[in-house]
């Protein structure tokens, strides 16, 4: 049965990283419209995985310790990397299936650990 759990970590994991990026971008593009990005601004934009992460935790019940470390590392590899080496005309999918690869990468530990653990 533990399995089942591992790949519940997986599925949600994989869905946080993908909401997790599409919900930066579209706050870093709407906050960028005057092409400079302020302090206030980038804590909006930086506040965005515990938002996720909070109403993902709620939704499925899964603890806010997995997914905290799962969002976070998303936007941090896959999402950032990609913003900083973009030229801004990328279509917006891109960045979704980014997060998705991402979350599904950085939740593949945690979904091992519980897969390994017995009761």
């Amino acid at each position: 049965m533990n399995w089942l759990i591992g790949f519940k970590i997986l599925a949600i994991g994989s869905l946080a990283g993908s909401t997790t990026s599409s919900i930066f971008i579209f706050a870093n593009k709407l906050l960028t419209t005057d092409s400079k990005l302020d302090l206030w601004e980038f804590g909006i934009t930086l506040s965005v995985p515990i938002f996720v992460s909070i109403i993902f935790s709620i939704i499925s019940k899964m603890k806010l310790i997995i997914l905290l470390p799962i969002t976070y590392m998303t936007l941090l590899i896959p999402t950032l990397g990609a913003v900083f080496g973009s030229a801004g005309s990328e279509p917006f999918w891109q960045f979704s299936i980014l997060g998705f690869i991402g979350g599904l990468s950085w939740s593949t530990p945690f979904a091992l650990w519980s897969g390994l653990r017995t009761r």
